[in-house]
């Protein structure tokens, strides 16, 4: 029978240095799983769901051992870090736990701000990009569907999410400590994908005097700049755009470290200022020794989540709310594929009792006159769909929760020689 996972990496289990080395290019992963999901039989269905604060993969298997396994050797490979390091710094949830773990984060109930609302988006975006589509199928589509039910849910069903902070809200907080008054300030916000938009926006409405958008796109830079009465460079203009400063936001999805040490000392000895560099990426835009230059001082997104505790405990009393919520949702989704499998199994004895019903007319009428062969085809049809009626209204009627239930399908399966599976059901069932 085929099985849920997920294996993935957080905050809750790793600290920024391991993160780091774990990360790896979506677009990279997306074609590592078109290379798995194409073989037949291993992992037929995956989809990845990374923000700036986890990276996840969710997959459907057969063998769900020998694919975490599998998905664990390449990151290992592609992070230098051992097995025993990975799994130390990881985690594995199987079926209605990896279903669980996926509303959670839906909800907002495992993101250092309880509630956080930009996730929810991000769980979307992650079902709906089109590079999903190649290595996806319906049972990972209707969890992501049920996940984005269950964190709308919570939303709207408890006060967890009401005044909550996002990443990006609290960070602005830690700046608006650091800094003071935006007003007259200049800052330069770099990526515009989900974070950096966010922040911008928000930036915008505390008062910064100019607002900077830098993206490696400059088209996207121009979008987002547009709406915010901000300026637009490409990330080419960034060392220039230094000079001026206040402060530089990243959030951009590089590889390479934006801004270093040795980048940045030539300007801030030609423009002296103090410089505040907020990084919100994963990995890193800002190199670690850019705090090292006179006037730039660094604050990333541990010291972030260090300043989000109080409010984290204070929406505390809304969780056993919200996790009843998540609970009821994933045992609708149990539900929906318990009767998925009892649906397939029934499938499966049909099509093949009727197959050989007509195998059987077809070769005891070889000869016959053409109306002598359709009344021995109906008749053989007739006949076993009366044989399949108890078996069909038994399936149909047992509890596949139950133990009784699963035993009979188990039975009927093994009896008729058919899949005890759910990978042919049909997702409108």
């Amino acid at each position: 029978m085929q099985e849920i996972f997920v294996l993935g990496t957080s905050t809750s289990v790793a600290p920024p240095t391991v993160r780091e080395r774990l990360h790896v290019d979506l677009d990279e992963i997306y074609r590592g799983l078109e290379r798995i999901t194409a073989k037949p039989g291993l992992l037929p269905e995956a989809t990845p769901l990374a923000t700036c604060g986890r990276l996840e993969v969710y997959g459907v298997s057969t063998r769900p051992g020998r694919a975490i396994r599998m998905l664990q050797d390449i990151v290992a490979a592609r992070s230098g870090l051992s097995l025993r390091e990975l799994e130390g710094h990881s985690y594995v949830h199987r079926e209605d736990e990896a279903a669980r773990h996926l509303f959670r984060v839906a909800a907002g109930l495992d993101s250092v701000v309880f509630g956080e609302a930009q996730i929810l988006g991000q769980v979307q975006a992650a079902m709906e990009n089109p590079s999903t589509e190649k290595v996806s199928g319906t049972l990972l589509t209707r969890l992501f569907q049920q996940a984005l039910a269950a964190g709308k849910r919570v939303r709207a069903e408890t006060e967890i999410g009401r005044g909550s902070a996002s990443v990006a809200g609290a960070s602005l907080k830690l700046l608006e400590t650091e800094m003071g008054s935006f007003s007259g300030r200049t800052a330069i916000v770099v990526g515009s994908g989900d974070t950096g938009a966010l922040v911008a926006r928000l930036l915008r409405k505390q008062g910064m005097g100019r607002l900077v958008v830098v993206n490696r796109t400059l088209a996207r830079a121009e979008a987002l700049a547009a709406a915010l009465g901000a300026e637009a460079f490409s990330l080419d203009d960034l060392p220039s755009l230094l000079a001026s400063a206040d402060l530089v936001v990243g959030a951009a999805a590089e590889a390479e470290d934006l801004v270093t040490r040795s980048s940045l000392e030539p300007i801030a000895r030609a423009h002296p200022r103090a410089r505040f560099f907020l990084d919100l990426a994963h990995p890193r835009n800002f190199s670690r020794d850019v705090g090292e230059v006179a006037g730039a001082r660094v604050l990333d997104l541990a010291q972030v989540f260090e300043r989000v505790t109080a409010a984290r405990e204070a929406r505390s009393a809304q969780l056993p709310r919200a996790q009843a919520i998540v609970d009821e949702e994933v045992a609708r989704f149990a539900s929906w594929r318990r009767s998925r499998r009892a649906a397939s199994v029934l499938r499966g004895i049909r099509g093949q009792v009727l197959a050989l019903a007509q195998q059987e007319a077809d070769r005891r009428s070889r000869g016959w006159s053409e109306d002598e062969r359709e009344d021995l085809q109906r008749f053989a049809r007739s006949l076993a769909r009366t044989l399949l009626h108890a078996p069909t209204v038994a399936i149909r009627d047992a509890d596949p929760a139950s133990a009784e239930g699963q035993w009979l399908l188990r039975s009927a399966s093994s009896l008729f020689g058919v899949p005890d599976d759910d990978d042919q059901a049909d997702v409108s069932e």
